[in-house]
């Protein structure tokens, strides 16, 4: 495996960003029409842009060797000393290497460093590669929203530091 750099994004670090992550979110299938609008318009430019500048240490990004964004997550300190993982992605030709690993540790890391007692996100019940990676982070399966957010069932999942 090559060398893998986890670090916090900067200004500099948006359009790849950008670039990166469309694409990948782009491949879940899982999600209707409406909220695969909205996950694209929060990987925008734009949008990444204000979510930096609103959040500035929030978005954290894996480097290949060649400087290429491979992965990302965009966590933040919502309300309660409790954090918000809104973003976990790893491009496909780099799962089960530790990437998605290496960028929860260093959230969580930050999170406690902030303050934090918890972290908690949600998941489509479709993304099957969630439904394994999260208890192996130590999240627990804290309940599923019935026709949530763009009226699609949603897993809701917390970590409780210790």
């Amino acid at each position: 495996m090559q060398k893998v750099k986890i670090r916090v994004a900067k200004k500099r670090d948006i359009r790849a960003i950008s670039k990166f992550g469309t694409p990948v979110v782009k491949e879940m299938k899982f999600y209707n029409r409406e909220h695969m609008a909205r996950n694209i318009y929060e990987l925008s430019i734009r949008d990444l842009n204000d979510t930096l500048r609103h959040n500035r240490n929030g978005i954290v990004i894996a480097l290949s060797d060649s400087n290429s964004v491979i992965g990302m997550c965009v966590h933040y300190v919502s309300h309660g000393h409790v954090d918000w993982l809104d973003w976990l992605l790893v491009d496909k030709r780099y799962r089960k290497m530790g990437i998605g690993k290496a960028l929860m540790e260093f959230a969580i890391k930050d999170a406690k460093k902030k303050g934090c007692h918890k972290m908690w996100c949600n998941s489509n019940p479709e993304n099957k590669p969630m439904l394994k990676f999260m208890p192996k982070l130590g999240f627990r399966k804290i309940g599923i929203a019935k026709r949530h957010a763009f009226k699609e069932d949603e897993i809701l999942w917390e970590r409780i530091f210790g």
